[in-house]
């Protein structure tokens, strides 16, 4: 935790972003999203996220300094979090329990009022660095519940009674997680975020009075998009590197390339490509359901390819692609919790095709409206609304039923053309949106099948058309990722595998010694794997 920390702060000052790229959602606020180097370490990444974007927003002209420790990521002065998740809770964060009571001396009582209503989010747990904490809760004045508001609470260096620290998280970088229990804390006046407003004096008010305290979060679904970006990124050019360099026998009994094979192909060519302009979410003037749409559609759609391609790139490298040194599972991983924060992607797309079903409101339509992609949206799009007049309204047990678990495949769908008309109109290589064409349509080849008459076998056919007509750019695309620095994995090259070894061998030795003295086995037992994966990663902070 301590290493991530350094990492943090080191990404913080490289990208030095100002109170306006935060509020104001610049291109130098996303640009530190892509970055490379937040793929390599995990929970610094996560750090950064959270102070970058839940933390520094914070609209408060007393707290001016506190906001540029925060950007500054000034780890000596404090540590930042964003307390609003809660056990029993989790993604239902509009039924979180913890009050804030206004007493009538001034100022507010923060309390938990049972287990079940603890935070639970990362990374709460104490370090011996100053804290300082945004927590949701209930503000209740005279008895009425005001709605969900922010809290500034400063974190003590020591847990309070009942806070408890989480095992780590397996397959990821360590981000200390803890139960986090406030037992009647007493806060000053100006530690509300905003003013006290007026009580909600509806369901419907209370949840747009939730939905405009928490939309940063929305921010955060599109901002860990990036990571997926560079995540494909790095195991791309290791698998594709990897591929290149590998040979397995011949029956002429010569040897061959495993990259000669088509199925290395498909996975690494698609994962090379996926990027849509995020600036669409920080036009202010679109309706803010809107926005939140284009967050949803982002996040599902790039998660998805992410996660789909990192799990198939580790297979085409065999038994190395199981190994946490290699990182390409363990960017997986990595992307399970992605998945989950600022939005679970099947609950944030259970909402999104509820409001679009319903004509809440509308995205904007395809500039390539005949192309496949388009009439696949379309077509999801038009059959679920239909069968939402059926049903009655999305209120009704069948729509959980039968619509709610196709959710996050129709948001692909949006994706998929999303992405598409993006790469059309930017002019981007044939050879790329073929491809990309040719693999999005197996992600539901029954209804291009059905629907098209487009049949498998000529799905098959064009599939691997594109996928050989882009064959020879590989090499050139791989450098175009621009991760080589970010990727010095062992099984990266013959010279990356060799120095590997030894550093391998030295450590073996060790730990075989030590291993003969009295005590000493279950120590070194359990840190020489740490060791090992420590130092294939020693590039990255060089």
């Amino acid at each position: 935790m301590a290493l991530a920390l350094v990492r943090a702060q080191a990404i913080a000052e490289a990208h030095a972003l100002t109170v306006q790229d935060v509020e104001m959602l610049t291109p130098s606020f996303w640009n530190l999203h892509t970055d490379h180097v937040m793929a390599l370490d995990t929970a610094a990444a996560t750090l950064i996220t959270i102070q970058m974007n839940l933390l520094a927003q914070t609209p408060n002209p007393s707290i001016q300094r506190l906001l540029e420790d925060i950007l500054a990521f000034r780890v000596q002065h404090l540590t930042a979090h964003y307390c609003l998740t809660e056990v029993a809770h989790g993604l239902d964060a509009i039924n979180i329990e913890t009050t804030a009571t206004a007493l009538p001396s001034g100022g507010f009582e923060l309390h938990t009022p049972h287990p079940g209503a603890a935070k639970i989010m990362p990374p709460t747990s104490p370090f011996g660095i100053p804290a300082v904490g945004v927590v949701l809760a209930k503000l209740i004045v005279e008895g009425q519940d005001h709605g969900i508001r922010p809290f500034v609470l400063k974190v003590k260096r020591r847990p309070s009674d009942g806070t408890g620290l989480l095992p780590p998280r397996d397959g990821s970088s360590p981000v200390y997680h803890s139960i986090t229990i406030l037992n009647k804390v007493l806060l000053p006046a100006d530690a509300l975020l905003g003013t006290v407003g007026k009580r909600a004096e509806d369901k419907m008010a209370a949840r747009i009075n939730h939905t405009n305290t928490i939309w940063r979060t929305a921010v955060g679904a599109l901002a860990l998009g990036g990571p997926c970006i560079t995540d494909l990124h790095r195991s791309a050019f290791i698998a594709g590197r990897y591929s290149q360099r590998r040979t397995v026998g011949l029956p002429d009994g010569s040897r061959g390339l495993i990259i000669s094979f088509r199925t290395q192909h498909a996975p690494i060519l698609v994962a090379l490509f996926y990027k849509v302009a995020c600036m669409n979410f920080a036009d202010q003037t679109l309706d803010m359901g809107v926005r939140y749409a284009w967050s949803t559609v982002f996040k599902v759609t790039a998660v998805d390819h992410a996660r789909t391609a990192n799990l198939e790139l580790s297979q085409r490298c065999g038994a190395q692609g199981l190994f946490m040194y290699n990182e390409i599972f363990s960017m997986h991983t990595a992307l399970q919790g992605i998945s989950i924060a600022e939005g679970d992607v099947l609950g944030i797309s259970i909402r999104l095709v509820s409001e679009l079903l319903q004509g809440c409101y509308e995205l904007p339509k395809s500039t390539n409206p005949t192309s496949p992609l388009a009439l696949h949206e379309h077509g999801l799009l038009t059959e679920n609304q239909a069968l939402l007049t059926r049903i009655g309204g999305h209120r009704k047990a069948e729509f959980n039923n039968l619509i709610a678990p196709k959710s996050e495949g129709i948001v692909r769908a949006v994706g998929h053309r999303m992405a598409y008309d993006a790469a059309v109109n930017a002019g981007l290589d044939p050879r790329i949106t073929s491809l990309f064409l040719a693999t999005a349509i197996t992600f539901d080849p029954a209804w291009y099948s059905e629907k098209m008459g487009f049949k498998q076998d000529a799905q098959a056919a064009k599939e691997n058309e594109a996928i050989s007509a882009a064959l020879p750019c590989l090499d050139e695309w791989l450098d175009q990722t621009g991760v080589e620095r970010c990727a010095q994995v062992p099984i990266l090259s013959e010279a990356n595998w060799d120095t590997f070894i030894q550093d391998s061998k030295v450590v073996f030795n060790l730990y075989f010694e030590f291993i003969t003295i009295g005590g000493g086995r279950n120590i070194l037992a359990s840190v020489f794997p740490a060791i090992i994966y420590t130092r294939s990663q020693q590039s990255l902070d060089r």
